[in-house]
């Protein structure tokens, strides 16, 4: 996980092990440029304000990578919507799987 210390904090509670705090975009920026190249890391979870402000690295990553997964969510007390790649577009652009819902 790479968000802000609040909702980092959160999920240390829950368990989650590797997580990094990112002050700014830039931090974060740091940390998924140096997280793609462990292979260990299949998923890396960030917030959305985060995913927003690093989109283009995030796409990059997306594009040339297979691993890892990356997977916004709202930081911890926000309600923020990611701008692009739900989690179906997501699973389609790395599986070719089209997921349609009823």
């Amino acid at each position: 996980m790479i968000a802000d210390v609040d909702t980092v904090s959160f999920f240390k509670l829950g368990g989650l092990e590797h997580v990094f705090v990112a002050n700014n975009p830039e931090e974060a920026k740091q940390h998924l440029q140096e997280l793609i190249e462990k292979p260990e890391y299949t998923i890396l979870i960030t917030t959305d304000y985060i995913a927003n402000k690093n989109r283009a690295l995030i796409n990059e990553i997306i594009e040339e990578h297979e691993f890892p997964i990356i997977i916004s969510i709202p930081a911890l007390g926000d309600s923020s919507q990611p701008i692009t790649d739900t989690i179906t577009e997501l699973i389609r652009r790395k599986t070719g799987i089209e997921l349609k819902s009823e």
